[in-house]
């Protein structure tokens, strides 16, 4: 270990803090919803939209930021298939986390198909269901 140095002491020249983001910025995990009973607002109250790649329930939650949660059971396949599928989603809601309207929670139940599909035939999908459920910010900032 280095004299004068312990890991809880600030480094010279820095903030102190390992993360520099300003306090105004959110992490990306503001994004996902977390806890058992907000997803089971959304799945309880709800509207349904189907798609070849996956289904979608949405709700409004007035004075909230747009988050989501995915929903991958066992019937869905073993483990590397569930946490293939949820990695997809993710990265499809990191990309389009700017152009989501506020106030909305949505779930994502990925099927099958997902896996087989080629990530840019889902993408589209994803847009299209996005902006047929009004998700999607028409024209965003």
């Amino acid at each position: 270990m280095v004299e004068g140095f312990s890991p809880g002491e600030e480094r010279k020249g820095g903030t102190g803090s390992r993360f520099p983001m300003s306090k105004t910025s959110h992490s990306p995990s503001d994004l996902f919803i977390k806890k058992g009973v907000d997803f089971d607002r959304v799945k309880r109250s709800g509207q349904r939209l189907q798609t070849p790649h996956f289904n979608l329930v949405f709700v409004d939650r007035p004075d909230a930021r747009p988050r989501m949660g995915i929903i991958v059971g066992r019937r869905f396949g073993k483990a590397v298939l569930r946490n293939r599928a949820k990695r997809v989603f993710r990265e499809l809601a990191r990309t389009t986390r700017i152009e989501l309207v506020g106030g909305k929670e949505f779930l994502i139940f990925p099927k099958r198909k997902v896996l087989q599909s080629r990530h840019c035939t889902v993408r589209e999908a994803w847009r299209v269901a996005l902006r047929e459920a009004g998700l999607l910010d028409p024209c965003p900032s």
